[in-house]
C-alpha cells in the first residue's frame, strides 16, 4: 500500500500555530503591499505637483525676463540717443514703460558706458547716485553686459524691496555702445510674480541660481535677507549640486539641455536631509531654476498613513493570537499528556528510552564532554524469583525515588529497562562528579525497606565518556555496557570504559577458555634470560614463562597472567612456573658445576596462598638448590594491594635465605617511606629508564638516584633492558651491580641456557 502524503489542511489542524503564521505572514505582506502602494501613490503626486508649478516657474520666470529684454531691446536705443540730447526728458518715458507692469517691474534706468546713471524711473530718484563701475557688486554684471549682447542679471540685493537687476548694453547702427540700459524685477513677497508665486508648502523650495558666479537669485522657502544674497554659494555645495545633475542625466551637457529639467534624489548639509528636486536650466539667461521637497515631509505623511494601516492588523493579529492561542493551548494539554505517557516509565515515572534518544541530540550540541553511566542493580534477579516481581516494582520506585534526589537539575537520570538505569551527568570536573555519584548511587542502594523486609541489592556501574568512548547514543550505551560487564566481575563496583575493553573482553575469553589445561598439555614453557655483572660474568637468570598456543600461536605473559589471575588459576600456573623452574636450573646448575641465582616473578594471589612460603621452600630444598640462590621478584603496585601482610610473608622468605628484589622500580606506586619496612635485598631499574639513559638528561638523573638510594639501603642495583654496549657503559660508571637485556642474551630455553653458559665458561 503507497502512503499519501497529508493535504495542507491536515497539517494546519495539527499545528495551530502553522495557521496563524500563515495569517499574520498574509496580514504583513498586506501591510507592506498597502504601504508600497501608499508610498508609491504619494511620491507620485507630489513629485507630479512639484513638476507642474516647477514648469509654471520656470515658464513664467522666463516670460517675464524676456518681456524685460524686449522692452529693453526695442526701447532702449532711442531713450539712450534722446537721453544725450534732451537730458532728463525720458524720465516720464521710463516710468510709463514701468507703469505697463508695476508688481514685476520695480524701476528701469539708463547707464552710460562709464558706469554713470544717466536717466532712471521716478522711484529710484537719489541725491547720491552710484556708479556701477566703482561698486563690487554691480561691476561684474555691469562689464559682462558690455561684452554680450545677452541681457545680463546682476545680484540681487534688497532697495528697500528684494529685487533682481536686469541688464542689456543698447548699440547705435553703426555697433557702438551708446550704455546699458537696466530693469529691476520685484522679488518681494507682497507683490509682483515671486510674490503670488505659490509653493507646495514650507518642506518645499524654489531656488534661482546664477552659474556665471554661483550666486542665489532667488530663494523661495529661504531667508530674505540682503547678507543671504551677497556671499555666493560655496565651491562644494555648488560642485556637489553639479554632480548630483550630472548623474541623474548622465552628463552635465545633458542636465542643461534636458527640455523637462533633471529629475533627482540627494543629501543636503542644511539641516534639510534627503530631498527630491527637480532642476531646470536656462541657457540664455545662464541660470538654473532648482525646485526640491524634503523627503522627511513625505516620510512624515506615509508614517501617518502607515501607522493607522499598522493600527488596523495589530487589532486583528491580536484578535486572532488570543483565539489561536485558547485553541493551541487546549491542543497542548491534550499532547503533553499524550507525550509524558510515551517518553516516561509509567511505574518510576522516570524519563524512558524514547526520552532518552530525544534528549541526547540537544547534549550532544550544547556540552563539549559529559559522562554516561550505565546502572545495573547487582542482586534483582533474585530479589523478583524469591519475593516477586510486585516486591521488585517496589524496591524499583524506591531507587528511582532516590536516584532522582541524588542528581543536579542539569544530570538526566533514565529507566533503561528492567533492573537498568542510565545517568547523563555532566559537570566541570567529570571525574569528581563521577566518583562522587558513583559512592552517592552505592548508598542509594543499601538499607531499602518494603513490607518490612530490607534489601540492599547493590550495583554495577559502568562508564563511558563524551565524545572519547562515542559520539552517539548507541557507541555510548554500548561503551558503559561493556565497562559495566566489566565491573560485574567483582560486583558493586565501578569500571571506566577503555577501548581496548572490547576487543581485549573477547580476546580474554578466549584466552581463558585456552589457557585451562594448558600446562597439562605442555603449551607452556619456561624461558631464562641472564643477569651478568660488570665483567660479563654470569651472575643469575630470570625465570619467564611462555605461552603458545596452537589457536593463539605466541600469547604474551602480560595478556594470559592477568586473565589467570582473575579466572583463579594463577596459583596453579604458578606452582607450574616455580616447579618447572627449580627442576630446570637444579639440572643445569649440575650439569655445569656452575651455581647461580634464579629469580622467580610472584603475583599477589600466590602471596596470600596459604603456606606460600613453607611450599616454596620445600621445592627449593627437594631440588637441591639452596635458599640463597634463589630470588623473588615482586613489583610496586603489589605492595599496595595489601602491605601489611606482604611485608610479613616478604619477610619470613628473606630471614630463610630467599632473596627479595623489587621489580620495575620507579614506575609504580610506592614511596621511599614504604621501602625502610621492606626486606629488599635487590633494586630493578625498570627498562624505561635505561632505554634514554643515554640521550636523556631525566632519565640519567633517575637511574643515578635509584643507584644512590640502592647504596643507602644496602641493596644491589639490576638495571633490565640493556641493549647497547653505550647503555652498559654509562650504567657501569654510574655504578649499577647487574645487567640483563639484549645485549648479553635474549631469553633462552633450559637447553639454549645450558649452551650459554658452557660457551661463557670456555671465554673465561
Amino acid at each position: 500500500m503507497t502512503h499519501n502524503p497529508e493535504d495542507p489542511m491536515t497539517l494546519l489542524k495539527k499545528n495551530i500555530w502553522l495557521l496563524f503564521t500563515v495569517l499574520l505572514i498574509s496580514g504583513v505582506v498586506l501591510l507592506v503591499s498597502l504601504s508600497v502602494t501608499r508610498w508609491r501613490g504619494l511620491v507620485e503626486h507630489y513629485g507630479y505637483n512639484q513638476y507642474a508649478l516647477t514648469q509654471h516657474w520656470y515658464g513664467s520666470f522666463s516670460a517675464i525676463l524676456e518681456q524685460q529684454e524686449g522692452i529693453i531691446t526695442l526701447l532702449g536705443e532711442d531713450l539712450l540717443l534722446r537721453q544725450r540730447k534732451n537730458g532728463q526728458l525720458v524720465q516720464p518715458e521710463l516710468n510709463s514703460i514701468m507703469a505697463l507692469n508695476p508688481e514685476v517691474f520695480a524701476g528701469f534706468a539708463l547707464i552710460s558706458p562709464a558706469g554713470e546713471v544717466l536717466a532712471l524711473t521716478s522711484n529710484l530718484e537719489s541725491p547720491d547716485l552710484p556708479n556701477l563701475l566703482q561698486l563690487p557688486q554691480t561691476r561684474d554684471s555691469f562689464l559682462y553686459a558690455m561684452k554680450t549682447d545677452k541681457m545680463v542679471l546682476g545680484r540681487t540685493y534688497f532697495g528697500p524691496r528684494l529685487v533682481i537687476p536686469a541688464r542689456k548694453a543698447i548699440y547705435d547702427d553703426q555697433g557702438q555702445v551708446l550704455g546699458v540700459m537696466t530693469g529691476a524685477l520685484n522679488l518681494s513677497k507682497t507683490g509682483g510674480f515671486f510674490g503670488r508665486s505659490q509653493v507646495l508648502g514650507p518642506f518645499h523650495s524654489i531656488t534661482v541660481l546664477r552659474t556665471r558666479d554661483q550666486y542665489i537669485q532667488y530663494a523661495g522657502n529661504g531667508p530674505m535677507l540682503d547678507d543671504f544674497y551677497k556671499q555666493p554659494l560655496s565651491d562644494e555645495a555648488y560642485q556637489g549640486l553639479m554632480d548630483t545633475l550630472a548623474t541623474a542625466a548622465g552628463s552635465l551637457e545633458a542636465a542643461t539641455t534636458a527640455a523637462d529639467g533633471v529629475h533627482y534624489i540627494r543629501d543636503t548639509t542644511d539641516g534639510r536631509g534627503t530631498v527630491r528636486g527637480i532642476a531646470i536650466y536656462s541657457p540664455r539667461y545662464e541660470f538654473w531654476l532648482i525646485s526640491e521637497i524634503e523627503e522627511s515631509y513625505l516620510l512624515k505623511q506615509f508614517l501617518h498613513v502607515f501607522a493607522g494601516y499598522l493600527m488596523i492588523m495589530l487589532a486583528f493579529q491580536t484578535g486572532m493570537y488570543v483565539l489561536f492561542r485558547f485553541i493551541d493551548r487546549t491542543q497542548k494539554e491534550q499532547r503533553s499528556l499524550l507525550e509524558f505517557q510515551a517518553r516516561h516509565d509509567p511505574l518510576t515515572q522516570l524519563p524512558n528510552r524514547n526520552y532518552l534518544l530525544s534528549e541526547f541530540s540537544r547534549w550532544q550540541q550544547n556540552k563539549d564532554r559529559f559522562s554516561l553511566l550505565f546502572v545495573d542493580l547487582d542482586n534483582f534477579k533474585g530479589i523478583n524469583d524469591s519475593f516477586g516481581h510486585s516486591m521488585g516494582d517496589r524496591i524499583l520506585v524506591t531507587l528511582a525515588e532516590r536516584f532522582r534526589a541524588l542528581i543536579s537539575p542539569d544530570d538526566l537520570l533514565v529507566r533503561h529497562g528492567g533492573d537498568e538505569f542510565v545517568l547523563l551527568l555532566c559537570g566541570e570536573s567529570l571525574e569528581n562528579e563521577e566518583n562522587v555519584i558513583t559512592q552517592k548511587l552505592y548508598l542509594a542502594c543499601e538499607d531499602i525497606e518494603v513490607q518490612g523486609m530490607t534489601f540492599s541489592p547493590g550495583a554495577s556501574v559502568g562508564i563511558a565518556r563524551f565524545p572519547e568512548h562515542g559520539r552517539n547514543l548507541e557507541e555510548l550505551l554500548r561503551s558503559s555496557d561493556i565497562a559495566m560487564y566489566e565491573a560485574k566481575k567483582s560486583r558493586n563496583r565501578v569500571c571506566m570504559f577503555q577501548p581496548e575493553l572490547e576487543g581485549d573482553y573477547l580476546y580474554r575469553m578466549q584466552i581463558e577458555h585456552l589457557l585451562r589445561g594448558a600446562c597439562r598439555r605442555g603449551e607452556i614453557c619456561m624461558n631464562y634470560q641472564p643477569q651478568v655483572d660488570a665483567s660479563g660474568g654470569l651472575w643469575g637468570v630470570e625465570a619467564l614463562v611462555r605461552w603458545h598456543s596452537p589457536e593463539l600461536g605466541f600469547v604474551p605473559p602480560d595478556k594470559f597472567i592477568p586473565v589467570a589471575e582473575q579466572a583463579g588459576m594463577i596459583n596453579e600456573l604458578g606452582h607450574f612456573i616455580i616447579d618447572e623452574s627449580l627442576r630446570q636450573i637444579a639440572e643445569i646448575q649440575q650439569q655445569t658445576g656452575q651455581s647461580f641465582s634464579l629469580s622467580i616473578n610472584v603475583s599477589v594471589l600466590q602471596l596470600a596462598e596459604a603456606e606460600f612460603s613453607r611450599i616454596l621452600l620445600e621445592k627449593i630444598s627437594q631440588n637441591g638448590l639452596g635458599n640463597v640462590h634463589i630470588a623473588l621478584e615482586i613489583t610496586e603496585n603489589l605492595l599496595i594491594e595489601d602491605i601489611d601482610r606482604v611485608c610479613s610473608i616478604l619477610t619470613v622468605m628473606n630471614d630463610a635465605g630467599v632473596r627479595i628484589s623489587l621489580d620495575d622500580f620507579g614506575t609504580g606506586y610506592s614511596s621511599l617511606s614504604i621501602l625502610r619496612y621492606l626486606p629488599l635485598d635487590e633494586i630493578k631499574i625498570d627498562k624505561s629508564f635505561v632505554d634514554h639513559v643515554i640521550d636523556d638528561e631525566t632519565a640519567m638523573r633517575m637511574v643515578k638516584n635509584i643507584i644512590a638510594i640502592g647504596r643507602n639501603y644496602d641493596v644491589t642495583i639490576l638495571a633490565e633492558g640493556v641493549e647497547t654496549r653505550q647503555q652498559f657503559d654509562c650504567l657501569v660508571e654510574s655504578g649499577c651491580d647487574f645487567f640483563q637485556g639484549y645485549l648479553f642474551s635474549r631469553p633462552l630455553s633450559a637447553e639454549h641456557l645450558l649452551q650459554y653458559i658452557r660457551k661463557t665458561a670456555e671465554r673465561q
